[in-house]
């Protein structure tokens, strides 16, 4: 499938395990596109993995290298950019992707905690005694974030990776081809 190139770069945001990466793949491969995971990107360009950063450097200098790394994907037509869940924390790139097409990955805290049960790499879940209690206050600080940033709302539980990018793609389509 291809979309006209006029649509530009496509941003997934969401809360951390709503499936940015793994749905971003889909549509790129679906579309066409590169894929860029900003995570990925954010990894590369320090030379250490993101839990390092947080502990070494700590979660301000990580934030600045990810308005830095999505800054420089103003240079990338026609990608699909997954976004890290901390991007609509500082004002700086919701400016940034407030004229950029941004898809809302809304999944919910206790689905978010299923899927992040046995991982080891969200510095934010580090030491968490209560894996849903913190995500649920993540959400809560960010939610009107997420609202007022996208431009699609998409929800992303109970349903396959390729369902959702078929969802995303009909609401494309349907607003901007």
């Amino acid at each position: 499938m291809k979309l006209p190139s006029s649509i530009g770069s496509i941003y997934l945001i969401g809360l951390m395990g709503a499936g940015k990466s793994t749905v971003g793949k889909i549509l790129a491969t679906v579309l066409e596109r590169r894929f860029v995971d900003m995570d990925h990107e954010i990894e590369a360009f320090a030379s250490k993995e993101i839990p390092d950063i947080f502990e070494e450097l700590g979660e301000e200098y990580f934030r600045k290298l990810e308005t830095q790394i999505l800054q420089n994907t103003a240079d990338l037509s026609n990608a699909i950019i997954a976004c890290g869940g901390g991007v609509v924390t500082s004002k700086q790139n919701i400016e940034f992707l407030s004229s950029k097409i941004v898809v809302w990955l809304d999944l919910s805290p206790a689905e978010a905690a299923v899927r992040l049960e046995h991982s080891t790499h969200r510095p934010l879940l580090k030491g968490c005694q209560d894996t849903l209690m913190q995500l649920n206050d993540i959400l809560l600080a960010r939610r009107d974030a997420y609202a007022s940033t996208a431009r699609i709302h998409v929800k992303a539980g109970g349903v396959s990776p390729e369902i959702i990018a078929s969802d995303i793609l009909h609401e494309i389509a349907e607003r901007y081809a």
